[in-house]
C-alpha cells in the first residue's frame, strides 16, 4: 500500500513548519482501517488508536476530520442537523483524575451546543452544572446529532484513576455512551491505553484496536527520506542548511517518530533564524532532547510493543 502523504502537524500553529507533509510507512494503514470501519460497522464502537508520544496521532485525527467532512457534505446538507464529527481532548488533573466535566463541555461545544454551563439534571438554572447534566447533554447531542464519530484525543488520561474499580467503572461508561446514542468512539492515545485492551471482556466485544507504530529499524530508509525532504524543503524556503550524517542520529533519538523530528528540527530552525549558521550536524546536536526524556520514550515504546504483542497473540490463541 503507497503511504499517504500525511502533514506532519495538523493543529493550528505559527510554525512555518505546520503543513509540511512526508510519507509514513503506516500512515494510509491505520487511516484507512478507521475510516472503513466508522463508515462501515452497524453497531456502536470503541476504537483504540495506541502509538507512541510524537509518532502523529493528532495528525491522523486533523486528516480524520477533513475526510469525514468532505465524505459526508450530502448527507449534512440533506440534514442540517447532522455532524461529521464532535471532538474533544482527555485531560487529567493531578489529586482529581480525570477532568469528566472538561471533556463534556469539551464535546458539548464543539457540536455546536448552547447554553452549556446550565446543562443540569435538577433545578434550572442552578450556581454550577453537575456531571449527571453534563453527561445527558452529551448523550442527547450525539443520538439528536449523530455524527460519524465522537473522537478522543490524549485517551490515556483515562488510564489515570486511583483503582482497577475505577477504570472498570470509566471502562463500562465509555461502550455505554456508544450504546446510548449509537454512536462510535475513536479514542487515540499513547500506549497506556492498551491496558483497556486486557481489562474489559464486555468491551473488548465491541472494542477495535490498531497500533499506530513508530518507524522500526526496517524502515529507517523511508525515516532518511523524511529527513531529505525536510532539509529539501528548507532549502526551498532559503534556509541554510547541510543535513549529511545526522539521519541515524535523528533515527535513534526520535525512537522513529516523525511529530519528535519535525519538533527538532523545528527548534533547530527558529535557533539559525535570522543568523548566517548553517542548519547543520552541530546545531542539531545542540537541539537535542534531554536525556531523560528519551530513555522515557524508549521505555514507553518498549512496553508498549510488549503489552500490544500479548494481545495480539492472545487473540491468536
Amino acid at each position: 500500500m503507497k503511504p499517504h502523504s500525511a502533514l506532519f502537524s495538523a493543529k493550528n500553529s505559527a510554525s512555518s513548519l505546520a503543513n509540511w507533509a512526508c510519507s509514513h510507512p503506516f500512515y494510509d494503514l491505520v487511516f484507512q482501517w478507521l475510516i472503513k470501519r466508522i463508515r462501515g460497522l452497524s453497531e456502536p464502537a470503541v476504537f483504540l488508536i495506541i502509538g507512541p508520544t510524537g509518532v502523529g496521532k493528532s495528525t491522523l485525527i486533523a486528516h480524520l476530520i477533513a475526510h469525514l467532512a468532505a465524505e459526508m457534505v450530502d448527507e449534512m446538507r440533506s440534514n442540517p442537523c447532522r455532524l461529521h464529527k464532535v471532538y474533544a481532548e482527555a485531560v487529567y488533573v493531578p489529586s482529581r483524575g480525570l477532568d469528566w466535566e472538561g471533556l463534556f463541555k469539551s464535546l458539548l461545544r464543539d457540536g455546536k451546543e448552547i447554553l452549556i454551563d446550565r446543562k443540569v439534571a435538577k433545578v434550572w438554572p442552578p450556581e454550577a452544572p453537575n456531571l449527571r447534566g453534563l453527561a445527558e447533554a452529551v448523550d442527547n447531542m450525539l443520538f439528536q446529532h449523530a455524527p460519524a464519530a465522537c473522537i478522543i484525543d490524549e485517551g490515556g488520561s483515562f488510564l489515570e484513576v486511583s483503582s482497577d474499580e475505577s477504570l472498570n467503572r470509566t471502562l463500562e461508561y465509555l461502550k455505554s455512551i456508544g450504546n446510548r446514542s449509537r454512536t462510535h468512539i475513536a479514542i487515540f492515545g499513547d500506549y497506556r491505553l492498551a491496558k483497556m485492551l486486557h481489562f474489559n471482556g464486555q468491551l473488548n466485544r465491541r472494542c477495535h484496536p490498531i497500533r499506530f507504530s513508530n518507524y522500526t529499524e526496517g524502515f529507517k530508509d523511508r525515516f532518511e527520506l523524511a529527513v531529505r525532504e525536510f532539509e529539501s524543503r528548507l532549502k526551498r524556503h532559503n534556509v541554510s542548511v547541510c543535513m549529511d550524517g545526522t539521519a541515524d542520529m535523528l533515527f535513534s533519538e526520535t525512537c522513529g517518530c516523525v511529530g519528535l523530528l519535525k519538533r527538532w528540527i523545528e527548534n533547530a530552525w527558529l535557533e539559525v533564524a535570522g543568523t548566517d549558521r548553517v542548519l547543520d550536524k552541530s546545531v542539531l546536536e545542540s537541539e537535542s532532547f534531554p536525556a531523560g526524556s528519551l530513555a522515557k520514550w524508549r521505555a514507553e515504546i518498549e512496553a508498549g510493543h510488549k503489552v500490544m504483542e500479548l494481545f495480539i497473540n492472545g487473540r491468536k490463541s
